[in-house]
């Protein structure tokens, strides 16, 4: 399933925000039959640099049975200009959470397109994009609630642009739809000609082991 919601991020609101400490896992307590390992409140974040034009920063993390957190390497891979004709930029950032069969579980991604004139943000539009996988059967991964924040009273020298986007699961691995929750946080401060960086969080009420975090900005 996939979801749409374009907007225009003109007037900056203020909102009260999630925030990510430290990578932290815990062992989970009474676990259902079929999620014999998992750790439990795992919560991380993660700031990825702004890649040169041309290219994206990607990083996969995961998390083993002692419920210590494993960040991969972080990876330039070479993609599309982020330069529109006109002279505009555009940056992507994304969030996905894989089971331990490379099946994408929910994700959110938000796609970020500014204007600047005389050194300054003349015009930021946004669009956000959400997934979900569902079990053939009725069951599976759905939204729960998202909502995204952010933008500048134009012309601005920056703008500071935030997505949230939160999943619930009812299915097969859990019938009473109250084991597995996903939280799902973007943010991104645009400049007159580039992206500071991306920053990037998540949340799982939890973990299965297994699951793999994949983060990226460009």
């Amino acid at each position: 399933m996939r979801k749409r919601l374009v907007v225009m991020a003109v007037v900056l609101v203020g909102i009260a925000i999630i925030g990510y400490g430290p990578p932290t896992a815990t062992a989970a307590p009474e676990a259902p039959a079929t999620t014999d390992r998992v750790c439990a409140d795992v919560r991380l974040d993660a700031r990825l640099p702004a890649p040169p034009d041309g290219m994206t920063t990607q990083q996969a993390i995961t998390v083993d049975e002692n419920c210590a957190v494993h960040a991969g390497a972080v990876r330039l891979v070479p993609a599309p200009s982020t330069r529109e004709r006109n002279g505009d930029r555009r940056l992507r950032v994304w969030s996905q959470m894989y089971d331990c069969c490379g099946i994408l579980m929910n994700a959110l991604y938000a796609t970020h397109t500014w204007s600047t004139a005389d050194g300054r943000i003349s015009r930021v539009d946004t669009s956000v994009d959400t997934d979900w996988n569902r079990e053939p059967w009725g069951g599976g991964w759905y939204p729960a609630q998202s909502w995204q924040a952010g933008g500048c009273d134009r012309p601005c020298p920056t703008a500071r642009l935030e997505q949230h986007a939160e999943f619930g699961y009812r299915g097969i691995f859990d019938v009473t739809g109250t084991w597995y929750h996903n939280t799902h946080h973007l943010g991104v401060v645009l400049t007159d000609d580039e992206a500071a960086a991306c920053e990037l969080g998540v949340t799982a009420r939890h973990w299965f082991v297994g699951w793999t975090w994949i983060r990226g900005c460009g």
